[in-house]
């Protein structure tokens, strides 16, 4: 198994600037947890949880080296917030939080990376009241469906709301549809959109075109490989 040196930086409401890392994060693993660090800029090994609690976390970026899936706080076994990410090898910018975090102990920072040839797709969503991913791993040429990474079920199981904005990130082999994640309702009619994006050649960015949701709606992705 490959691994990758992972690191966040977050600034808080209160003007501090809060660093993590992991320095050894697995690939394909999901949810690896990165610590306070590193050290003299840091107190080491702490939790998001515990190192910012009680501030409130409004722009931040979580890197990796070549190529990262996605990046997300978890409290109590739920997401909470999606965050932004980037691969330290192409041009990245620190972004603003799509809902700031109100930091809590318990709160975990969390990161997903891939290998560049990786078959893994996830794509990170957020609603006025919730925060989610959804993943699918690519076995071939095929209509595929992505599911949450906690629960296996689709988009409008989950989501109890119209999604706000997204990103979309995976291998960049979809040739039977438009590049991206295509959103279909309860009678199959295409209801939204969000852009595939490999964050092994630049930023992935949020689209903030809303998708109203039903409880059939599903998240799909075409597959040639």
């Amino acid at each position: 198994m490959t691994t990758q040196s992972t690191s966040a930086t977050f600034l808080g409401r209160s003007g501090k600037v809060y660093t993590f890392e992991n320095t050894a994060v697995t690939d394909g693993t999901s949810g690896e947890e990165m610590l306070s660090g590193p050290s003299p800029f840091a107190l080491t090994a702490q939790s998001l949880g515990d190192y910012a609690q009680g501030d409130v976390l409004v722009a931040g970026i979580v890197t990796a080296q070549v190529n990262i899936g996605c990046a997300y706080v978890s409290y109590g076994g739920e997401i909470v917030s999606t965050l932004p990410i980037a691969a330290s090898n192409v041009v990245n910018s620190m972004q603003t939080l799509q809902k700031p975090i109100m930091v809590k102990p318990g709160m975990v920072l969390q990161v997903v990376t891939n290998v560049v040839a990786t078959t893994q797709y996830y794509l990170s969503v957020e609603t006025p009241s919730q925060s989610h991913i959804f993943g699918y791993t690519s076995t071939g040429a095929t209509t595929g469906e992505l599911v949450s990474i906690l629960t296996g079920q689709s988009v409008g199981r989950v989501l109890r709301g119209a999604i706000s904005s997204a990103y979309f990130t995976g291998p960049l082999d979809t040739t039977a549809a438009p590049a991206g994640s295509l959103f279909v309702n309860g009678q199959g009619n295409p209801v939204g959109f969000v852009p595939l994006n490999n964050s092994s050649k630049s930023q992935p960015m949020y689209s903030k075109f809303p998708i109203n949701m039903d409880l059939n709606t599903r998240a799909q992705i075409v597959t040639d490989a």
